[in-house]
Formats: structure tokens, sequence, C-alpha cells
């Protein structure tokens, strides 16, 4: 059981550390990227989502046509339901990180703005 837990645990923290070793970042170490670098990663989250939408999407089809297979059996209905929570689920899951993604757009468009000010100020002040 400690070894089932240990691997459990290392599969949900590898994908963070793994980014950060990526970025040039120490595991576990807060992670400093650039605007381009944030902007890349909302694309990539906004992609995950929808490529996670379009999986989900296979996979009720799938339980779709297995829920007709299955009509005339106990199972059918559940199946079919099933197909319709997951759909449901994969279109949120897809929405949400579609508004991650413009959550961080805008963030980095009002830094950008708060950048341009201080340089602003500072010029003012020297000048």
């Amino acid at each position: 059981m400690a070894q089932r837990e240990q691997t459990v645990e290392a599969a949900v923290e590898a994908p963070a550390d793994r980014w950060s070793q990526d970025a040039g970042a120490l595991p576990g170490a807060p992670l400093v990227v650039g605007p381009d670098d944030a902007r890349a990663q909302a694309r990539r989250i906004a992609d995950a989502g929808e490529r996670a939408r379009q999986r989900a999407d296979v996979l009720a089809a799938a339980l779709e046509a297995a829920a007709t297979a299955a009509s005339g059996l106990a199972c059918g209905p559940a199946l079919a339901e099933c197909a319709v929570l997951l759909a449901r689920r994969a279109r949120d899951l897809a929405g949400d990180t579609a508004a991650i993604a413009e959550g961080i757009d805008r963030a980095l468009a009002t830094l950008g703005r708060a950048d341009e000010e201080v340089a602003r100020r500072v010029a003012g002040a020297a000048g």
C-alpha cells in the first residue's frame, strides 16, 4: 500500500516539478516567467482544455453507441446518462481552461499598463 501511495503522490507532483525544471527553476522553487512565457502557458492551458473536450467527445460518442447497443438491457440508460454527463463536464472543463487563459491574458495586460505607468513616472521624475 505504501508503494502505491508513493507512486500516486509522485504522479501528482511530477508535472509541476517537471515544468519548473524545464523552465530552468529548481524543483519546488517559485517559477518566474516573462510575459511571452506566460502568454504561451495561457495558450497551452486553453489548448489542453480543448484537447480534453475533444477526447471526451469521442468517449461520449462511444458511450452513446454502447447505450444504443445495450438499449434492451438495464445498463443502457445508465450508459446514455454517462455520455451526457461526460460531454457536459468536458464542455465545462474547456470553458474553465479558456477562462483561465483569458484571465492570464488580462493580468498580463494590466501588468503591462502598470509597467508603462511606472516607466513614465520614473522618466518624469528623472527629467
